[in-house]
């Protein structure tokens, strides 16, 4: 059995794990669901939204406590980090400047510098090792 005060310990890190992966005001709540056990709610402003209320949400549900936070610290720890998280978000507004240019018949030397660009960025995730 998990107390109250055992699961405000458990869950109260999750907010600030979230930020270290560059979630922007990441919330974390705990709940009873009806007849589906027990879960942990996570959620964060969306990259580069204007609006606060425009958020991401995850649950994580489980047969008990431990297996929720299990769940939602698995998540996190495979979050991207915060740099990674930029990088892939930043190519992908690049990648669909580029399908954009394309469809609207862009003359080729716009968008060459472009795709050269995307090249280099994806040639740099890929052999990318962050330090242990």
């Amino acid at each position: 059995m998990t107390t109250i005060d055992e699961i405000y310990a458990a869950i109260n890190p999750l907010p600030a794990m979230l930020t270290a992966k560059g979630k922007v005001k990441p919330e974390v709540s705990f709940g009873v669901d009806a007849n589906a056990g027990l879960a942990i709610t996570m959620n964060w402003v969306k990259p580069y939204s204007p609006n606060e209320w425009d958020r991401e949400y995850k649950h994580f549900s489980g047969k008990d406590f431990a297996e929720a936070l299990g769940a939602a610290t698995a998540f996190i720890k495979g979050l991207p980090s915060a740099e990674q998280a930029k990088l892939h978000n930043f190519m992908g507004k690049l990648g669909k400047l580029i399908d954009a240019g394309k469809s609207d018949g862009i003359e080729v030397d716009y968008l060459n510098p472009l795709l050269d660009t995307m090249k280099r960025l994806s040639e740099n995730v890929i052999t990318y090792q962050p330090a242990s």
